[in-house]
């Protein structure tokens, strides 16, 4: 998996630094300022002075936080990332409470009324209210991103053989059954699907430079929309101005509307993304 995280990652950052004279929309660094102050105390209370809070998953009224022990001294790779404890945490209210208190997952997101609880091997199950667990499926790599109906949800697949196709993106039904929606030449990666549950956008690097593609869940054959024509030696010294950077990953992503996916590209600066023309430009949103 590194070549896929290399690559993403990378990209990224080239991206943002870019980009950078865009700030932070406003409303954004709201979010994250009242976020911490309920779960830096809830945190330090349940697990601990050291434990840190570095990771929300999903958006809106209800999302999941990921805990770690505590944080490295040394700086880590990114596929050495410590394993995280999973908090709920409701945006309105400001309560947080433990799902899921030890420390063995890569991802959670909640599905319906479970929980997807997604663990450093790949593995994938479904935590209920009680606590009870099923397992889902596996050879999972991550960037889950659940239906808006909770009947499903788009994930990275492993490929499991040897050769160009690292990674895929697919569908898993919670019933278990996993569908591949779409894999290519090297990385397909951080899907997301659309508010009506037919369209999944995800980040290819087939073409040399990371850019969104789409399709749907019939599995078509994907659409290139973001930087179309360009390839990975025109980025050195600099991107130029057409450059579209990735999400940072799938738990930086909400749909607008049917049409419109709005994600983070790094550094707290988010993007807009019309699925359909392909048309994408800095959220900076003002002083609202």
């Amino acid at each position: 998996m590194k070549n896929r995280f290399l690559t993403l990652t990378v990209m990224t950052l080239v991206g943002g630094s870019a980009f950078a004279e865009a700030p932070p929309n406003p409303a954004d660094l709201r979010r994250v300022t009242k976020a911490r102050e309920s779960l830096v105390p809830a945190v330090e209370k349940a697990f601990g002075p050291k434990a840190r809070f570095v990771q929300l998953f999903g958006q809106g009224r209800e999302m999941l936080a990921g805990i770690v022990a505590e944080i490295p001294v040394e700086p880590l790779g990114t596929d050495d990332l410590p394993l995280l404890a999973i908090v709920r945490y409701a945006e309105d209210t400001g309560a947080v409470r433990v799902v899921a208190p030890e420390f063995k997952y890569r991802e959670a997101r909640i599905v319906g009324q479970e929980v997807a609880l997604l663990d450093g091997e790949g593995t994938l199950r479904l935590r209920d209210a009680n606590g009870r667990e099923r397992l889902l499926a596996e050879q999972v790599g991550g960037d889950l991103f659940p239906t808006a109906k909770g009947d499903a949800l788009v994930a990275t697949l492993k490929t499991g053989a040897p050769g160009p196709h690292e990674t895929a993106v697919g569908i898993i039904d919670m019933k278990g059954r996993v569908k591949v929606l779409a894999d290519g030449p090297g990385v397909d990666a951080t899907p997301s699907i659309s508010p009506d549950g037919k369209t999944v956008v995800f980040v290819s690097g087939r073409t040399s430079v990371a850019s969104f593609f789409v399709t749907t869940v019939e599995g078509t054959e994907p659409r290139q929309l973001t930087n179309v024509g360009l390839e990975n030696w025109m980025l050195f010294g600099g991107p130029p101005k057409e450059f579209v950077p990735p999400p940072v990953s799938s738990h930086h992503m909400e749909w607008v509307s049917e049409d419109v996916l709005r994600y983070n590209a790094g550094g707290g600066v988010f993007w807009t993304l019309n699925v359909r023309t392909g048309h994408a430009a800095a959220d900076v949103g003002g002083a609202k």
